[in-house]
């Protein structure tokens, strides 16, 4: 029997429950027993060049080796650094030619798994290789190359998404990704049996309510969407927003969808999305879209897999002293549950957004890593968090 994709997606739906939990942070933001170190710390590449083009984007952490991957797409050039010694450990060159190519269109991120596997990742297609460098399988995110779920009409699959330490999955957004298209939720391909499972997320018809755009004529468009994030939790999905103090997690083990929403004592909770709409001067279209990026700015979540912690920084301009508006930086911290446990007030700026993506940010032995722009140098913001009962 054959369903028509609005049939498909509304089975979807039905089989998949979300449920909303507000969370309301005590009035008390700042826990006596909180206390953080901040520095900033700077790579020793000796005679080698970094590569920096991309702000660390197409690199990943390796949590179980406290290594840091670091992808050159364009010659496949790994950089491999000790985050321990902030040294640059060694140079590993994958080939983009012959049986072994880790390239087909052009690679956007690597990951290295617990077992020696390392994954490439390209808009549609996942290379697969040994601890050996040999190529022993390809992922092509289309429908007659899974089983499972199937996409509906004219939706894809991203495949810049986030593959889980262990190689067992992908989750990444899946939806109709053209001008004006819409994004329907989350896809996890099992990466064992190349099957896919759809999990549909109400959060697109929000997000996109804060996206500036700038038409100059006839086929000719820009814009200044707000970013989404998924972070994975074992065989669960996370997914957050730059805009919104809230996140959306996949519970794998009761296939349900649980939305929280956060409450803050130190910025806004949501961007205002009061833009101006009809917008065809270059010239204030930069003025809307740094009023935007003026209001409140959330990053990604990161996880410390030792505390069972998670973290995020967010950004707000204060202009209660219009001669001296500044930004405040916070640090938001939740337990094990995701359960918002503190927030804190930073006295330093935090690199929180790129110009394109949000910066590289990971947690190593308990600190929390950032990527801060240099010439010619790889450098980091640390920032180690500690708690007096610990």
């Amino acid at each position: 029997m054959k369903l028509h994709g609005s049939a498909i997606l509304f089975l979807l739906l039905i089989s998949c429950e979300e449920k909303t939990v507000e969370v309301q942070l005590p009035t008390a933001n700042v826990t006596p027993d909180f206390n953080y170190v901040l520095d900033t710390v700077h790579v020793d590449a000796g005679e080698e060049q970094i590569y920096l083009d991309m702000d660390l984007n197409m690199s990943d952490y390796a949590v179980n080796e406290g290594l840091l991957y670091n992808l050159t797409p364009e010659s496949g050039r790994v950089e491999v650094i000790n985050m321990e010694s902030l040294t640059l450990d060694s140079v590993i060159n994958y080939k983009l030619r012959g049986p072994n190519s880790v390239k087909q269109y052009f690679p956007f991120g690597i990951k290295k798994t617990l077992f020696g596997d390392t994954f490439f990742k390209e808009y549609r297609v996942i290379h697969k290789l040994n601890s050996a460098g040999k190529k022993i399988d390809s992922y092509e995110l289309i429908n007659r190359e899974l089983s499972g779920d199937r996409l509906p009409f004219d939706t894809e699959i991203d495949g810049l998404g986030e593959i889980s330490s262990d190689g067992a999955y992908l989750a990444s957004f899946y939806g109709n990704f053209k001008v004006g298209g819409i994004v329907m939720g989350i896809a996890k391909i099992n990466l064992l049996d190349k099957s896919v499972k759809l999990i549909p997320i109400d959060f697109w018809d929000q997000l996109k309510e804060y996206t500036i755009t700038v038409d100059y004529d006839i086929g000719r468009r820009n814009s200044s969407p707000e970013l989404k994030f998924l972070l994975l939790n074992g065989p669960d999905i996370i997914l957050s927003t730059s805009a919104s103090n809230e996140l959306w997690y996949y519970d794998s083990e009761s296939d349900s969808v649980i939305h929280k929403s956060f409450h803050s004592n130190l910025t806004a909770n949501q961007k205002s999305g009061k833009y101006r709409q009809d917008i065809t001067d270059q010239r204030l279209y930069m003025y809307w879209v740094k009023r935007k990026n003026d209001e409140v700015v959330f990053g990604p979540l990161v996880k410390d897999h030792k505390a069972q912690r998670f973290y995020r920084y967010s950004r707000e301009l204060d202009s209660s002293d219009p001669q001296k508006p500044k930004y405040v930086f916070v640090l938001t911290v939740f337990d094990e549950k995701l359960d918002q446990i503190h927030e804190q007030k930073l006295q330093s700026s935090i690199p929180i957004m790129g110009k394109y993506f949000e910066g590289k940010t990971f947690v190593h032995n308990g600190s929390i890593y950032s990527f801060l722009k240099q010439p010619n140098e790889l450098a980091f913001i640390r920032l180690k968090p500690s708690f007096e009962n610990e």
